[in-house]
């Protein structure tokens, strides 16, 4: 396995008899479901419905993982352990015993499905301490997540993993918010499309934030989304205003060069607007 010099992802372990339940009241997926599905995407919110952060869910046999930004991982620490009250749960925050990597080349690729780790467009495996995720966008590529050994017993030695804003670029092309400190708790998950990629169960009990979502949901629509666009501004940062002439109608969630997720009303998404001076073209979404 190549050596990266970044860290994108952290892995919050979460143990104790009561782990699946106490999770059950703090995340929008229903944890139940990961004895038999593995994995699942998730995110927590705040009481008023709100996202503080995004997230992948991994059951890890006695336990479950939490694999989400790394910046993010001592904020949600801290949240879990505001609401853990008598519950028998523990957490933990990963070391560097764990690493990540994501492919994107057909040779890749390849290499992948001869180990077993090449998940279906849009979906996950678990194999050896090792979580593959895989996206479809205008190309596919895959996340590898997991324990450093279980990465290197592998033996297989990739032509070209993708670097820090390449894969940044890969997440906004298929559509993946990934939500830190700068945009944490300004959307709803149904802003961030989170129901459109399966991170949202309408079928359990309550959770933070559950009142906020179940509404949105029962409504029917949601009038601000997210939009994939492409934009040419020299200096593109999250929180950055899109506008429709004079007026704006949303804000930049995930930049990476010229590819970018905003939040704009559904009723301009087919709309160019302006940016930075320049003007950011709707390109549409996967899903």
């Amino acid at each position: 396995m190549p050596e990266v010099d970044y860290e994108l992802y952290k892995l919050i372990t979460v143990s104790g008899a009561d782990a699946v339940q106490f999770l059950q009241g703090q995340l929008t997926q229903d944890v139940a479901l990961l004895a038999d599905k593995r994995s699942l995407p998730a995110a927590c919110c705040n009481p008023q419905g709100r996202v503080i952060t995004t997230m992948r869910l991994v059951w890890l046999g006695a336990d479950i993982g939490m694999i989400l930004l790394a910046e993010m991982a001592e904020t949600v620490i801290a949240l879990l352990r505001k609401y853990r009250m008598r519950s028998d749960v523990k957490f933990d925050s990963s070391g560097d015993e764990w690493a990540e990597i994501a492919l994107e080349t057909d040779a890749d690729l390849a290499l992948l499905q001869s180990s077993g780790l090449l998940p279906d467009a849009n979906d996950s495996v678990m194999k050896k301490d090792i979580l593959a995720t895989r996206y479809a966008s205008s190309g596919q590529f895959v996340e590898l997540f997991g324990k450093k050994n279980a990465l290197e017993s592998l033996n297989l030695q990739f032509d070209a993993p993708i670097e820090t804003d390449a894969w940044q670029s890969a997440l906004i092309r298929a559509g993946v918010p990934l939500i830190s400190g700068a945009n944490s708790e300004k959307y709803t998950p149904h802003m961030l499309n989170l129901d459109r990629l399966g991170a949202i169960s309408f079928d359990k009990g309550c959770y933070t934030g559950q009142e906020v979502v179940a509404r949105t949901e029962h409504l029917g629509s949601s009038k601000r989304r997210l939009m994939r666009y492409r934009g040419a501004a020299n200096s593109i940062e999250v929180g950055d205003g899109l506008m429709d002439e004079d007026r704006q109608v949303g804000k930049v969630v995930n930049v990476s060069g010229e590819d970018l997720l905003a939040v704009t009303p559904v009723a301009v998404h087919d709309k160019a607007l302006q940016l930075g001076g320049e003007v950011a073209e709707p390109v549409g979404l996967p899903y």
